[in-house]
């Protein structure tokens, strides 16, 4: 209320524009803007942007903005983050050709139609629409079919909600051995029976030498064979020396 007692007319929230955009970021040329953090600004509406062709970062997270409009032609964009505003409805991706983190975390997006436009991100690695801890989710996030849909529409992804697809499920996997129960662990079983270690009369150093007697002979006879041939070896060796 006034001073009066009269209410006050509603305070208009800005849109965002190219002048809204190059007074926040200090540029004077749209064309050098490569990144623009433009946080908490009670912005509602995005104008065309196209113009700021070289930007590569904008960050609009937490404001009032309703729609996905005015991105067409951000050619060089890579990141956007258009978290906790008030988007029902994922739009206008096929304008930033190379975009591959989209961050929309805490927005009204509640049917799993209404992400449809994920179809046009065919560059999309990151994905966000709850935090990886369940906090900041869409409605849509609710649904049995968000996953399966998103991996479906962007066949390319890498993470979704900071979770890399390609990893397995801990929590899954934890959950399946807690739903198994008390694992039976088989008793143990000895390695040797007493057969196996027993070695008879060869327990005895009389028994063991009887018994290695032929294997040594053998050996001998071998080494004197060899110690034979070495020497005619050897004789050759001298007679062609000394011829």
């Amino acid at each position: 209320l006034g001073s009066q007692g009269v209410p006050r007319p509603p305070v208009a929230m800005p849109p965002l524009t190219l002048e809204f955009m190059k007074n926040a970021t200090g540029e004077f040329d749209e064309e050098s803007v490569f990144q623009a953090v433009l946080t908490s600004r009670s912005i509602t509406q995005i104008e065309p942007l196209g113009r700021c062709c070289n930007l590569r970062w904008l960050d609009l997270s937490k404001n009032q903005i309703t729609r996905m409009e005015g991105l067409k032609g951000l050619a060089q964009l890579v990141s956007l983050d258009l978290s906790s505003n008030k988007i029902p409805k994922v739009q206008e991706l096929d304008g930033m050709p190379i975009l591959e983190r989209l961050q929309l975390q805490a927005n009204a997006i509640a049917r799993v139609q209404d992400l449809e436009g994920l179809k046009a991100g065919t560059k999309l690695r990151h994905l966000n629409l709850q935090n990886v801890d369940g906090s900041d989710f869409c409605p849509v996030c609710l649904e049995t079919e968000y996953q399966r849909t998103v991996k479906q529409m962007l066949p390319g992804l890498v993470a979704l909600d900071s979770k890399r697809l390609h990893l397995p499920d801990l929590d899954k996997e934890i959950r399946k051995c807690n739903d198994l129960g008390e694992m039976e662990i088989p008793e143990l079983e000895p390695w040797f029976t007493p057969g196996d270690l027993d070695l008879g009369d060869l327990q005895h150093p009389e028994a063991l030498e009887a018994a290695m007697n032929s294997q040594v002979q053998e050996f001998k006879d071998a080494m004197q064979e060899c110690e034979g041939v070495l020497k005619e070896a050897e004789d050759l060796l001298k007679l062609q020396e000394a011829n």
